[in-house]
C-alpha cells in the first residue's frame, strides 16, 4: 500500500514537471510511458488537491463536508464528459485515430496540471486556455493529427461543452 503511494506519488510528480516544462515531449511519449491507470490516478490526486483548496475560498454556502464532494465531482466530471466529447469529436473529425483510453489520459492529464491553478477564480482566464493548449498539444503529439485537426477538434468539443452547461443551468437551476 505504502509502496503503491510511493510509486504513484513520483509518477505525479514526473508528470506534473514533464507537462510544465516540456508537455510536447510529455505527450511524444505518453502511450510508452503511462497507462490509462495512471492517468485516472493523476485526475484523482489532482482533484483532491483542487476540491481541498478550493475549500480555502469560502466562496460557498454549504457546510465543508458537503462542498468537498462537490468541487471533487465537478473537476472530475468536468475532465470525464469533455475527454468523451473530445472522442466523439475526433472521430468525427479524423477518423479513429487513437482509443478512448489515450484521449482520456490526454484529456486528464491537460485539465489535472492546470487544476492547481483553477481552484483561484480570477485564475480561470489564464487556466481555460493553458488547458484547452495542452489539449490541443496532446492531440497533436500523441495522435499524430495536424494543429488544425487539434484545434478544430478541441474548438467543436469546447462548444459543444459550453452547451451542455448552459443546457444544464437552465434546465436545474430556479431563476
Amino acid at each position: 500500500m505504502v509502496a503503491a503511494a510511493l510509486k504513484a506519488g513520483r509518477f505525479y510528480a514526473y508528470a506534473l514537471i514533464q507537462l510544465l516544462i516540456e508537455p510536447g515531449l510529455f505527450f511524444t511519449e505518453l502511450v510508452e510511458k503511462t497507462r490509462p491507470r495512471r492517468a485516472l490516478e493523476f485526475m484523482v490526486i489532482c482533484c483532491v488537491f483542487y476540491a481541498l483548496a478550493s475549500l480555502l475560498t469560502g466562496a460557498y454556502s454549504q457546510p465543508v463536508r458537503i462542498m468537498a464532494p462537490i468541487f471533487f465531482i465537478n473537476a472530475a466530471g468536468m475532465i470525464l464528459v469533455s475527454s468523451v466529447l473530445g472522442y466523439l469529436a475526433m472521430v468525427m473529425i479524423a477518423g479513429k485515430k487513437a482509443p478512448f483510453a489515450v484521449v482520456f489520459s490526454i484529456y486528464a492529464f491537460s485539465s489535472g496540471v492546470t487544476l492547481f491553478l483553477s481552484w483561484l477564480p480570477f485564475l480561470v482566464w489564464i487556466t481555460e486556455p493553458w488547458k484547452w493548449w495542452l489539449i490541443c498539444t496532446g492531440l497533436k503529439h500523441t495522435c499524430r493529427l495536424s494543429w488544425k485537426k487539434s484545434s478544430v477538434i478541441v474548438a467543436v468539443s469546447t462548444i459543444v461543452l459550453f452547451f451542455l452547461v448552459v443546457s444544464a443551468h437552465l434546465a436545474f437551476v430556479k431563476n
